[in-house]
C-alpha cells in the first residue's frame, strides 16, 4: 500500500528537519521520498507499508519523533483504477 503524509511543524524545527533529511525505514516500510514543502504543509513523506497498522505505527513514531502534525493519505495508482 503506497501513503502519503503530509507534515506540519510544531516545534523543534532545525532537529526535526534533520530528522527527516536522515529518515531510515523501519521494517516493513519502504520510504520512497522525502520533501520539504512551502504553503500549508512543510513537509511530505511518500512511503509504502504493507497495511495500516504498519502505516500508523510508521507515522505516529515519525510524528512524535520531530513534534509534527501528521496527516496521511492512503494513495492509489491513477494506473490501477
Amino acid at each position: 500500500m503506497l501513503f502519503v503524509t503530509l507534515l506540519s511543524p510544531k516545534g523543534k524545527g532545525t532537529k526535526a528537519v534533520t530528522y527527516l533529511k536522515e529518515l531510515k525505514a523501519p521494517a516493513g516500510i519502504a520510504i520512497r521520498d522525502v520533501y520539504f514543502t512551502f504553503g500549508r504543509y512543510d513537509g511530505v513523506i511518500i512511503f509504502e507499508a504493507p497495511d495500516i497498522k504498519a502505516a500508523m505505527n510508521f507515522v505516529m513514531e515519525t510524528g512524535f519523533a520531530t513534534d509534527y502534525t501528521a496527516e496521511t493519505l492512503t494513495a492509489i495508482p491513477a494506473k490501477e483504477l
